[in-house]
């Protein structure tokens, strides 16, 4: 009886961490969410986040399309994206987006 109750409890334990491993990596948010936190954080327009939308969703069909770039390309596609993010946006949310980007690089480093 014994046996039967650590191997259950064996059989539990060996479940309960794999599935905290599945879902323990960190998820790309989708565009839609992007686009609405920076709406929410910066006050975008409406105007604004259409445009936005257009430039994360192009990048997010090039990523998709199969190839793996290198680390250069990759960083290149982001500054693109950034300068392309930045040019949509006002000088006052231009200063909040930047705080935005120091913060996120701030977690990173933690």
């Amino acid at each position: 009886m014994k046996k039967i109750i650590v191997f259950a409890l064996a059989v539990l334990l060996g479940a309960g961490t794999m599935s905290a491993q599945r879902g323990g990596g960190r998820q790309r948010m989708s565009v839609e969410n992007r686009v609405a936190q920076m709406a929410k954080e910066l006050d975008l327009t409406a105007d604004q986040q259409k445009k936005i939308t257009a430039i994360y969703t192009e990048s997010q069909s090039k990523r998709n399309s199969g190839e793996r770039p290198t680390r250069e390309q990759m960083r290149a596609e982001f500054e693109k994206i950034d300068k392309q993010v930045t040019a949509v946006l006002t000088k006052t949310q231009q200063k909040k987006y930047e705080e935005m980007k120091q913060a996120r690089q701030n977690r990173r480093q933690k």
